[in-house]
């Protein structure tokens, strides 16, 4: 199986961002082999802030990402089309992203470790941390299994266990967003 280079839900590392400071509490994403997109839908965008420091970083972080310009990780350089799109939940509670991403070739889904198996079906690596669920796939003793023929879909919430030490530092970034936004 390929290296895991891409995390659905660490928002950074679709720019390119190594460290980054933003991650979604849930990330649900579709991959339609026929069209070839990828519809990553990252909800309620936060952080863990600990001190005045990890505030700038998050706000800098953000500030540059929300560019329309900013620049698309590497690893994408043969996708056709990328497009982001932040936004404000129906709630108006949290800020989302919404990237669609449209690849080449079946090889382009290494980036987010995504191969065909030995049976010709899309397979992945199960890290239970990222609580991946799907009704669309299948899960063996590692790796999600899903259709190389038809639209699949699985949803990650890597925050569902979040240690308690942790949880006080959480912040939503709506309100950064929104400073941004003025």
């Amino acid at each position: 199986m390929e290296e895991i280079k891409i995390l659905f839900f660490v928002i950074g590392t679709f720019f390119g961002i190594h460290q980054s400071n933003i991650i979604a509490e849930k990330a649900t994403i579709t991959i339609d082999p026929e069209a070839k997109t990828i519809t990553v839908l990252q909800e309620n965008l936060i952080s863990i802030i600990q001190n005045e420091s990890d505030s700038l970083k998050v706000k800098s972080e953000l500030k540059n990402i929300t560019q329309p310009n900013y620049p698309w990780s590497s690893e994408f350089s043969n996708y056709s089309k990328k497009e982001k799109y932040f936004f404000i939940s129906e709630d108006t509670q949290t800020l989302n992203l919404k990237l669609t991403l449209t690849y080449t070739t079946a090889n382009d889904l290494k980036a987010f470790g995504i191969n065909k198996n030995n049976d010709g079906k899309f397979s992945m690596t199960n890290f239970p941390k990222a609580h991946t669920k799907s009704t669309d796939g299948a899960l063996g003793e590692r790796y999600w299994n899903f259709e190389a023929n038809k639209p699949f879909t699985f949803t990650e919430e890597p925050l569902t266990q979040m240690p308690e030490k942790y949880q006080k530092f959480q912040m939503n970034l709506l309100p950064f967003w929104k400073t941004l936004k003025q």
